[in-house]
């Protein structure tokens, strides 16, 4: 199955093949072979020669939630809603899991560059960072600090 995904304004395409013995995921080319394994909902394990490390990835519509070694990603599909669907995830960050606010690091107004951290998110006892997919000004901020959040509630709103 072949995906177009987009990360702020970067896209890709992602083809996925899995066969009775092995995945095989193609990025723009490049090809892996991955050892992913569901351990929870919306937990995975991914194993690499020896190592192994766990993410989270969950789906609302065609949003694609990642936490990965600390860091939340938010995916977009493009498909037959893309407008509506870009247009909210280029100027919204939203909650990529279940989890409690634990900290917010931005105000209404102030500049923010991408891959600065917004906020930070407690899941199942680990701390987890959102980050300004891109460079620009914070125009509300709808998180609060002790707040439970869900997949895809809007905690920041960017210009």
């Amino acid at each position: 199955m072949t995906r177009r995904l987009s990360f702020g304004d970067v896209r890709f395409e992602v083809v996925v093949r899995s066969g009775s013995d092995r995945l095989e995921v193609s990025v723009d080319g490049r090809t892996f072979s991955p050892d992913v394994s569901q351990i929870a909902p919306g937990r995975f394990r991914l194993r690499q020669d020896e190592r192994g490390e766990t993410f989270d990835c969950v789906r609302n519509g065609e949003t694609i939630h990642v936490f990965w070694r600390g860091v939340a990603y938010t995916l977009t599909e493009e498909g037959a809603t893309r407008r509506t669907a870009q247009r909210h995830a280029s100027n919204s960050l939203t909650s990529p899991m279940p989890g409690k606010v634990i900290k917010v690091n931005v105000e209404p107004g102030q500049h923010v560059a991408r891959g600065e951290e917004i906020l930070v998110i407690e899941a199942m006892k680990m701390e987890n960072a959102v980050r300004a997919p891109r460079d620009g000004r914070v125009l509300a901020v709808a998180a609060k600090v002790g707040e439970s959040v869900n997949p895809g509630v809007v905690l920041v709103e960017l210009e």
